[in-house]
């Protein structure tokens, strides 16, 4: 086989040896081991995994030199696209006589977003997704809306010193430009925005107008209370979406506004930089924050009413070098519970669940896993199961989350002396039959749940370890002894929390071999099934997901296990001991099962569950997980 014709350097490994991130041989011989690769990487893949730069160096070299690269170039760059993928894209651009953008998306290579994100860092240019609430409408005074629609452009934002921000669907359309500068004669910057969401806010002005019979917008309140309308359109939109953290973040040339919506940042839009300041004072007052302060970090609670429902917000404003960023948590009380049946069990684990833990009268029951796996939800489906009449349940949270009928629940407050442990030392002399731990803490919060499981007391309780053997472990490690361990523990349910895959952009997918193996499934076996994947669009924000599923581990103990506890036996040899004698199903198993059943992703699998050595068969998973 003739060996690859070597490559000039790109762009971004020019770049890297220009600014001293690497030297001129790591550079070459990154490229040599680059053309000996069966699969294609980037060269900043490959520079990255040999140690010569940081993912980190990698991405601020790409926002300073990525404007001097041609749209396909920056695609390939971030692996994006594949170097074939851009020939065929620029063949069916000849044929077809349109841009190479359009003939990408068409092809199913990127995403609408995707390209209008690498054209506005190409033009250095924000990208802004306006809506009319976002719009200064003082802007719009003596503007027509069917002269906006036949230019495709919406005047968004002014700032202190007159420049006016313009959106616009194409930054090369002369035709506009020249409309735009007869409205706004050498004092505009353009920002780039979808097409769709301009004429969307366009068609909402011209409603407006109607609306208004005809009335100008010179009867708006002003600069100021266009800041108070876009502050409530970030709020409102991110609380329609669901997200549960609101990311306002000054860049050195704009405003980043970004959700986390199931757990993951997802980006939103971009605002002109200078309406940082105004936006940050905004949400202050909100919050009842010091408005005239800009040097310290600070926080605030803030509540948001949309559709007559409250949402409490936290508020974190910290001071970054190019401004204060802000974060606002949301607290949303009105979500409701989830019966056991909701909770995305396998029918036999669901079966295994109730009968053999949740019917038992005593013993603790732990649920385990990282910050923001799901482990409150399965906490509360749980003792809404357990709720009945001839129950006394009373709980010890840091806070109550969901408020349940007949469940007697207590809200752990330091400051009114409500402490954790003098809660645990009177919540034995309330007679309840079933104690709720909010979650075990200590070595003092452990000793209590088992105290109150030897009384005869069912106990549960949210644990932060990796898996369920991990959940036994701690718990040796806080010097709970052994014996006691084995006689109270039931059960340790262990959880993470896989994006679903989008239900309106879901299309076939084959998974890669690098994907089949690093899951540890036989590729004969995966090659049997049909898989998909989502391909982004307006619904889940282009991310190709949309919604939360949880995967499961249910170890429940028997005597085999709770012998090799006494023993003080290994992760390794506990797990295998599990899987030998209680047919314990592990997360990876469990996530894998869902793939098959086209609810997830491999990407998912890979990324939120913890590695399982010695993986069943695909064929054993399936019967399993039925």
């Amino acid at each position: 086989m003739p060996p690859k014709k070597e490559e000039a350097p790109s762009v971004i490994g020019k770049a890297l040896v220009s600014e001293g991130i690497v030297t001129e041989e790591q550079l070459k011989r990154a490229m040599r081991i680059q053309q000996l690769l069966e699969e294609p990487k980037q060269i900043s893949d490959v520079l990255v995994e040999l140690g010569y730069a940081t993912k980190q160096a990698v991405f601020e070299i790409f926002a300073k030199h990525g404007a001097g690269m041609r749209l396909g170039e920056m695609l390939v760059e971030q692996g994006i696209i594949t170097s074939e993928m851009l020939d065929k894209a620029m063949v069916v651009q000849k044929e077809r006589g349109i841009r190479l953008g359009q003939a990408l998306v068409e092809l199913g290579a990127i995403n609408e977003r995707q390209l209008l994100q690498n054209l506005a860092n190409q033009a250095r240019v924000a990208l802004i997704e306006p809506s009319f609430a976002m719009v200064d409408a003082t802007l719009l005074r003596g503007v027509s809306p069917e002269f906006m629609s036949k230019y495709g452009f919406v005047p968004f934002s002014k700032s202190d010193d007159g420049v006016i921000t313009v959106v616009v669907s194409e930054l090369d359309n002369q035709e506009c430009q020249h409309a735009i500068q007869d409205l706004f004669p050498g004092n505009y910057k353009l920002a780039l925005g979808p097409a769709n969401a301009i004429l969307r806010t366009i068609e909402d002005f011209r409603a407006f107008r109607q609306k208004s019979t005809g009335q100008e917008t010179s009867s708006a309140e002003g600069a100021e209370d266009n800041v108070v309308q876009l502050v409530e359109h970030i709020l409102s939109q991110a609380v329609i979406e669901g997200a549960s953290d609101i990311h306002i973040e000054p860049m050195p040339t704009k405003v980043r506004v970004r959700y986390r919506i199931d757990g993951v940042l997802v980006y939103k839009t971009d605002l002109p930089l200078d309406l940082l300041p105004k936006i940050v004072s905004r949400i202050k007052i909100l919050a009842q924050a010091n408005i005239t302060e800009h040097q310290r970090h600070q926080g605030g609670r803030l509540v948001f009413e949309l559709n007559k429902k409250e949402y409490d917000m936290r508020l974190s404003v910290y001071v970054t070098v190019h401004g204060e960023c802000v974060v606002l948590r949301v607290l949303n009380k009105d979500m409701g519970l989830k019966s056991i049946d909701q909770l995305g069990m396998s029918p036999m684990m669901l079966q295994r669940y109730r009968e053999d833990v949740l019917d038992l009268p005593t013993g603790v029951v732990l649920i385990t896993g990282p910050t923001g796996s799901g482990k409150t939800t399965t906490l509360y489906s749980s003792l809404d199961y357990c709720n009945e009449i001839s129950e006394k349940i009373i709980t010890a949270e840091d806070p109550v989350e969901y408020v349940i009928d007949g469940i007697i629940q207590c809200s752990i407050s330091d400051k009114v002396g409500r402490s954790y442990e003098a809660t645990l030392r009177e919540i034995v002399r309330q007679d309840p039959d079933i104690i709720v731990l909010g979650e075990i803490r200590d070595q003092t919060s452990a000793q209590v749940a088992i105290q109150a499981a030897l009384t005869g007391h069912k106990v549960y309780s949210t644990f932060h370890t990796e898996d369920s053997i991990g959940g036994l472990l701690r718990l040796i490690d806080m010097d709970i002894e052994t014996f006691l361990i084995s006689s109270t523990v039931i059960s340790v349910l262990a959880q993470r929390l896989l994006r679903r895959i989008c239900t309106q952009c879901y299309a076939p997918y084959i998974p890669t071999i690098k994907e089949i193996q690093a899951v540890g499934l036989d590729i004969r076996e995966v090659r049997e099934y049909e898989f998909k994947r989502g391909r982004g669009c307006a619904h889940c924000m282009y991310t190709g997901y949309r919604g939360r599923i949880a995967v499961y581990e249910l170890l429940v103990l028997n005597e085999e296990v709770k012998d090799s506890i006494l023993q003080k036996r290994t992760a390794h040899e506990i797990r295998r001991i599990s899987v030998d004698t209680t047919g314990l199903v592990s997360m990876r198993e469990d996530a894998v099962a869902k793939v098959i059943k086209g609810i997830t992703t491999f990407e998912e699998v890979l990324n939120h569950t913890p590695r399982t050595f010695n993986i069943r068969s695909l064929n054993q998973i399936m019967r399993l997980c039925q």
